[in-house]
């Protein structure tokens, strides 16, 4: 509640700047302000309904949720004595699956803003305390940028297996970390819309412009993610990885796709204030994308000769793969009231190969495998006045 005095002091300010235009004068703020708001001039007015315009209040809520997985690949040697003394070695492969999924959580907000500029205060309820999240979303007809940040702390869940069923030396066996472990991610989106006469990309997710009938548009996109994952290098799961405790990636992928409107319904506004207006909007986009950059360190702690802990870090450079981003959205204007639900789900995914310490012996060509998920669902309450 401590953003919420200077964020009325800020509504009312930019009232007071938009309000003012019987001066002959205004400010720098005032034409920026003016040239943010304006309709654009390169939407076919035939194809896309631009209201003018006018102050937006909204209630906002969502429910989403984040995890990361991730699956080693190695060789290990594992022994038995047979019936007269004598002690069989035999090198199996063995894997390390891991996963850290957070809590299905949700929040509210309340959205506020003037023609196509807005400012939202969200709350997260969450059902863990450990679980932080912060998101923004901008949206226009022809661009769109997110950023999200994810700070998740739960217990990590492994399953094992060394060597295959039918190998005397078959092990399967779970496990769970004592404490949790941590994973912190910071990702930025941003789309690009090719058809800037008669699509509008925001028309199914903010209600400050309307499509008039039913248009697509091929879009580029680009995807940058910075993460960490990590579990506390005395867990006893860390000792069959190979002391791998931390692991810190940076992702760039760019690709592009398709997103289109379907308009079953639009009415024009026969009144002031928008009298009559209908309009029923459904978005579909999808874009799939190829990591380019996708490069992973990893940090595996052992004990060196002197009995100190002692760290070894290794870098695994990802192959290429594809990835996507999907996204839909409905949108309901009934005069001045609009209401929006989304839901949009993203899998980014990486492969390669690193070298670890494992039970002393410095093994390379380790294969990891790893994916990380994220869906959202939104509901938004807002009205024009």
């Amino acid at each position: 509640m401590r953003l919420l005095r200077p964020t009325i002091s800020v509504l009312l300010s930019l009232a007071f700047l938009c309000t003012a235009g019987a001066q002959e004068q205004k400010g720098f703020i005032g034409r920026t302000i003016d040239k943010l708001t304006a309709p654009l001039i390169e939407l076919d007015p035939n194809a896309v309904y631009q209201p003018k315009p006018r102050w937006t209040f909204a209630l906002t809520g969502d429910f989403h949720q984040a995890g990361i997985s991730q699956e080693i690949a190695y060789t290990v040697g594992v022994g038995k004595m047979d019936d007269w003394g004598n002690i069989i070695m035999d090198d199996v492969p063995s894997t390390i699956s891991s996963k850290l999924i957070s809590n299905v959580d949700n929040s509210i907000g309340f959205q506020a803003g003037y023609g196509s500029l807005s400012l939202a205060l969200n709350k997260q309820i969450s059902k863990s305390e450990d679980d932080r999240t912060f998101t923004f979303d901008y949206q226009s007809a022809g661009y769109a940028l997110q950023v999200q940040f994810y700070n998740l702390s739960h217990l990590v869940t492994y399953h094992s297996i060394v060597a295959d069923p039918s190998h005397w030396g078959y092990q399967e066996w779970d496990e769970t970390t004592l404490d949790p472990g941590r994973f912190r991610s910071l990702i930025v989106d941003a789309f690009y819309a090719f058809n800037r006469r008669t699509f509008a990309y925001s028309a199914a997710y903010k209600g400050n412009m309307f499509q008039k009938r039913s248009a697509g548009s091929w879009m580029f996109g680009t995807k940058v993610i910075l993460g960490e994952f990590a579990i506390d290098p005395e867990e006893s799961i860390v000792t069959w990885a190979g002391g791998l405790a931390r692991q810190t990636s940076a992702q760039v992928s760019f690709g592009g796709g398709y997103s289109y409107n379907f308009v079953p319904l639009h009415r024009q506004p026969y009144a002031d204030r928008d009298k009559g207006l209908r309009n029923l909007t459904m978005n579909v986009t999808l874009l799939p994308m190829v990591t380019l950059f996708n490069q992973f360190t990893g940090t595996s702690y052992y004990w060196d000769e002197d009995g100190n802990t002692a760290e070894r870090k290794d870098v695994m450079n990802g192959k290429l793969l594809v990835n996507y981003v999907a996204r839909v959205g409905v949108s309901y204007s009934h005069d001045l009231f609009t209401v929006n639900l989304s839901a949009s789900h993203d899998s980014f995914s990486y492969k390669g190969t690193t070298s670890i310490l494992l039970f002393g012996v410095d093994q390379n060509g380790i294969k990891t495998a790893g994916n990380f998920s994220r869906w959202t669902v939104a509901l938004r309450l807002g009205k024009r006045f």
